[in-house]
């Protein structure tokens, strides 16, 4: 039990993203600009399938994590595997299944925080809660810095890669206060792919065969 409530905690705390306070920049208007053109994409899919890899470093105290996920997003639903992990949510409920614990998590949505970065906000979070300040340019990939509107103890600002020649999300990186920076790279962009028909449904009596708890 102790390690899926830790691997419980690590998907909280990937996916989520308590706030912070600093001003409005100049560069505001710009800055949001490119972010409407990101949205504005968005909406134009009917589903996303994206690949990535999650960083997650400190060098005062030499530590650097990196792991590999995807995640097939449509709407509010999505399937995430992360961590050796398989996060589902079909928008009523959440299950978190870990093969090596044998065991499925289920959650109410009424019981998730609106504040959570789930993959299905992942791409669209910063629409609300957050400034924005253009920061540096890398090729055609201008990094947009956003600073959450409440103070938190945790984050200091959120970095954001936007591709200006297709209006898609390249990056994501959260620096934390206390040194501890979290990068999401999307390393594959799929868009209105083909998707099964149970892509999205949880199959309890397969997990219950297979001799899984069921937490619900």
């Amino acid at each position: 039990m102790k390690k899926t409530i830790n691997m419980r905690k690590n998907i909280i705390i990937a996916f989520t993203l308590f706030v912070s306070t600093l001003a409005f920049s100049q560069n505001a208007p710009k800055a949001q600009a490119i972010l409407d053109k990101v949205s504005s994409e968005l909406e134009q899919y009917k589903n996303i399938t994206i690949e990535f890899t999650h960083t997650l470093e400190n060098k005062a105290v030499n530590i650097k994590q990196t792991s590999k996920g995807s995640a097939v997003i449509q709407g509010d639903k999505y399937v995430l595997n992360y961590l050796n992990n398989i996060i589902l949510f079909d928008e009523k409920n959440n299950y978190v299944i870990s093969p090596e614990n044998e065991e499925v998590n289920i959650t109410p949505s009424s019981d998730i925080s609106d504040e959570s970065i789930t993959p299905s906000k992942l791409l669209s979070f910063y629409k609300k809660g957050y400034t924005y300040q253009l920061d540096k340019k890398e090729g055609s990939v201008q990094f947009i810095k956003l600073t959450p509107t409440e103070k938190s103890e945790e984050v200091s600002h959120i970095l954001l890669g936007v591709n200006t020649q297709n209006n898609q999300i390249t990056s994501l990186t959260e620096v934390g206060t206390n040194g501890t920076d979290t990068n999401f790279t999307i390393t594959s962009y799929k868009t209105n792919q083909q998707l099964a028909p149970n892509t999205f449904a949880f199959n309890k009596a397969k997990y219950e065969s297979l001799g899984y708890y069921i937490n619900d």
